[in-house]
């Protein structure tokens, strides 16, 4: 429907058309595989390229090469030798326009190979100056040199040694060096002294206290009582040295005669203990010295300088077995006599009623 007053409007009919990368369009023969164009290339290459070889000899060879007959290699040899004067055509030569590159300086062209021992033994040996050459003089000339630069030689390795850093041995460290003297010096000393102490009298470093008839003897004063077991086992262990060493000793029980307590007091001091030994005047200790001495080796050699009496001593007596005292003969140990009608006390035994064995006297 329209009306009259209407126009007419062409209205343009857009017709399909594929785009170029369609399968309508693109034509698959127009597509040249890149393999073939690199091998057509490269004949092209090949066919570009010139030949060094002379245009003529090559129509030669072709001739030759076509020819279905076999040639010889003498046939051969005449036709390039018919050919030598024709080596050098007129197309090799060198065109007016282009001139050549100037040759090289002979000074700058060296042989880049060698053909024979000799040119070999020439390349490697270095070419010695013509000024250092010199005729060999005589031989007394030739070891006068020879000596001058083996001094020099010896020289510079003296001065090079000098320079360098010098590493010496662990042993010739100055700390360890000076350790060991030190050693050797206290070991000397040690044997020295000990030397010494054996030509010294071992007495001389305890006190001078000589009991009663003790000054060639010794002397143990010792209790046989067992009230304190400390001291009784001290006494026995004292014995017990003595008796290995197998010396004679005087045993002085205190607890079996008061004589003897009161000669400990006189040396030692009222809070004298037993057990004390004497050596010939010389007072070695108590239980714990005679111990630490005789543990030492000391006493051994004390007894040994001294020089007293070896043997079983008074335990071979028959009379007191050891003991040194027995009981009086005059009272039977109890101290009193009956003298008339009275009783008095016995002067012969001790407050005990014992008295000194006469066969161990």
């Amino acid at each position: 429907m329209g009306c009259n007053s209407s126009k007419r409007i062409d209205v343009a009919v857009d017709v399909y058309r594929p785009p170029p990368s369609s399968i309508a369009v693109f034509d698959v023969n127009g597509i040249q595989e890149p393999w073939l164009m690199v091998e057509h290339d490269a004949s092209e290459e090949e066919n570009e390229k010139t030949s060094h070889v002379p245009n003529p000899l090559l129509e030669k060879l072709n001739t030759l090469e076509t020819t279905d007959a076999p040639h010889s290699w003498e046939e051969v040899s005449k036709v390039l030798e018919n050919l030598k004067p024709t080596a050098v055509p007129a197309a090799l030569s060198p065109k007016k326009d282009t001139a050549p590159p100037p040759p090289p300086p002979a000074a700058s062209i060296k042989k880049q190979g060698f053909h024979t021992l000799e040119e070999l033994e020439e390349k490697l040996s270095p070419k010695p100056n013509q000024t250092e050459l010199k005729k060999p003089g005589p031989i007394k000339t030739q070891k006068k040199e020879f000596k001058k630069l083996e001094d020099r030689v010896v020289t510079e390795s003296r001065t090079e040694s000098k320079t360098e850093l010098v590493v010496k041995p662990l042993k010739q460290n100055i700390f360890i060096v000076k350790d060991r003297l030190e050693r050797e010096q206290e070991g000397k000393a040690a044997i020295y002294d000990k030397l010494m102490s054996l030509k010294r009298d071992p007495l001389a470093q305890f006190e001078e206290k000589c009991p009663p008839g003790g000054g060639n003897s010794v002397v143990l004063y010792t209790t046989s009582l067992r009230g304190v077991r400390k001291t009784f086992d001290d006494c026995c262990r004292v014995k017990t040295i003595l008796e290995g060493h197998r010396v004679v000793f005087d045993e002085r029980d205190v607890s079996l005669h008061g004589g003897f307590l009161g000669e400990l007091k006189e040396l030692l001091g009222e809070e004298a203990t037993v057990p004390r030994l004497f050596v010939k005047g010389r007072y070695l200790g108590a239980a714990e010295q005679v111990v630490e001495i005789n543990e030492s080796g000391k006493l051994g050699r004390i007894l040994s300088y001294a020089g007293v009496d070896r043997g079983v001593g008074r335990q071979a007596c028959e009379g007191c077995g050891g003991a040194r005292f027995v009981p009086c003969l005059d009272c039977g140990g109890s101290c009193k006599v009956v003298i008339g009608d009275t009783k008095e006390r016995c002067g012969k035994c001790n407050e005990n009623g014992l008295v000194h064995c006469p066969a161990c006297l």
